[in-house]
Parts: structure tokens; C-alpha cells; sequence
């Protein structure tokens, strides 16, 4: 009886128990400092990528700015990730930087949060937001092949009739087994002729699964002047072997 009294009194007892993470304060991190040059001035400027850790074991981040040493603070709208981080590239080929911003998602996806920052004038411009990012393909599976449409017309198709990867495994998702993901990965590019850099935008080619990839599509973005932001400029198709 005793044994079983001892038992309630615990089980009650950790009903209230409360985490040690509670009584831990999670403090501001650098995650990543660099130096560029922002604006025309040709000053350089020191930047600072700041957050707070999700749990104090945890890569996960939370509450991320970006600090520049004039007193400027930029909140990327997704300001969460693992492994947040920024870069300085000339995109707009005026030979100052942009202040390329990135995080990753985790999990099986692979997706990122990623922006460019414009601080060449007082108030800092938002020139790429990936949640502004079009995804203007769909895919269908049709007989051992994908086809990947750019709207209504027939992009590229990929031959998976020797991956392993089945179409009817997935027959219950119906036309969307399979299909072109949102923006997986964002590189900054150096286009050696024109003395700047570009973006190279990649998304993946799905059947069924995250896991079965049967392709890539790579979009180039180029940073337009009058439109202060990048557009699309061509699409090239990249298959995993």
C-alpha cells in the first residue's frame, strides 16, 4: 500500500515539474560577422547576423536580425532557421554590395529562407524575397516518364523508367504524385562579362516523396535597375543521376 502511495505522490509530483530550459536564459548569439562595402561612399561597414537559440542545445535559431555597424537593424520577415548567415555580392554591378541573406529550413525538404538586402540608402530595400518567388511549373507522371509544364506548354520530360521510382506507388496523390517544389536553394553567381553578380534559383522535380528526386529546374534571376528586384532571365534543366 505504501509502495503504491509512493507512487501517486510522484506521478502528481511531476505533473508539475517544470524543465530546466525554464529557468535558463537564452541569450543573444553572433552567428556571422563580415565586412563589405554597402553603399558609394566606399566606406566599409561591419555586419553582424544575431539570434537566439530555439532550446539551449538546439541549432535551431529564433529572433534573427542582421545589425550594421551604423545603427541600422534589418528583421528578415522569416527570421528563424538553421545555420543563418550573410554574404555581401554586387549584384546591381555598381560596384558596391547587396547583403545576401540566407537559413535553412531542415527536414527532408531541403528549403531555405533567403533575401537580398539594398543598404545603399537610408531606408534598406527588400530586392528578393523567396516568398515572392514563382513557381510557374506543375508535373504528371505519364507511363515510366515526368513531364514538367511551364504553364500550359511542355518544358522537359524526364525518363524514370530506370530510377526505381515508381509512379503507381503514388497513385493515391492523383495528378500531384508528382510535382516542382517552391524554391529549394539560391546561389549568388559571378557573370565574369558584365562584372556582377546573378542568381541562380533551383527547385526540384518530386514523384511522390521529398526523397524522390528525378530532377532539377535552375531559373537565373538578374537584378533589374528601373523594377529594383530581380527578374527571371532563362531556365535550364539539370537531371540526378
Amino acid at each position: 500500500m505504501r509502495s503504491v502511495i509512493v507512487c501517486i505522490v510522484a506521478t502528481i509530483l511531476s505533473l508539475f515539474a517544470v524543465s530546466p530550459y525554464v529557468y535558463m536564459e537564452i541569450h543573444e548569439e553572433v552567428l556571422c560577422e563580415i565586412c563589405a562595402i554597402l553603399d558609394d561612399s566606399g566606406e566599409i561597414s561591419e555586419v553582424k547576423v544575431t539570434g537566439r537559440r530555439f532550446a539551449p542545445d538546439a541549432g535551431y535559431f529564433t529572433d534573427i536580425k542582421i545589425l550594421i555597424d551604423d545603427g541600422r537593424e534589418i528583421i528578415p520577415e522569416t527570421d528563424e532557421g538553421y545555420g543563418a548567415g550573410v554574404a555581401a555580392f554586387d549584384f546591381k554591378g555598381e560596384g558596391y554590395c547587396q547583403l545576401f541573406y540566407y537559413a535553412g529550413s531542415g527536414g527532408s525538404g531541403g528549403f531555405g529562407y533567403f533575401y537580398v538586402f539594398d543598404c545603399s540608402e537610408k531606408d534598406t530595400a527588400t530586392v528578393f524575397d523567396y516568398k515572392k518567388f514563382i513557381n510557374e511549373y506543375s508535373a504528371k507522371c505519364n507511363d515510366g516518364f515526368v513531364d514538367v509544364y511551364s504553364g500550359n506548354d511542355l518544358f522537359v520530360t524526364y525518363d524514370i523508367r530506370q530510377s526505381g521510382i515508381n509512379c503507381d506507388d503514388y497513385v493515391s496523390y492523383g495528378d500531384a504524385s508528382a510535382y516542382v517544389t517552391e524554391l529549394n536553394f539560391l546561389e549568388p553567381v559571378f557573370v565574369y562579362s558584365q562584372n556582377h553578380y546573378r542568381l541562380n534559383a533551383w527547385q526540384n522535380v518530386i514523384v511522390g516523396a521529398q526523397i524522390n528526386v528525378v530532377g532539377r529546374i535552375i531559373t537565373t534571376l538578374v537584378y533589374d535597375k528601373e523594377k529594383n528586384a530581380f527578374v527571371k532571365g532563362f531556365s535550364s534543366v539539370f537531371e540526378k543521376q
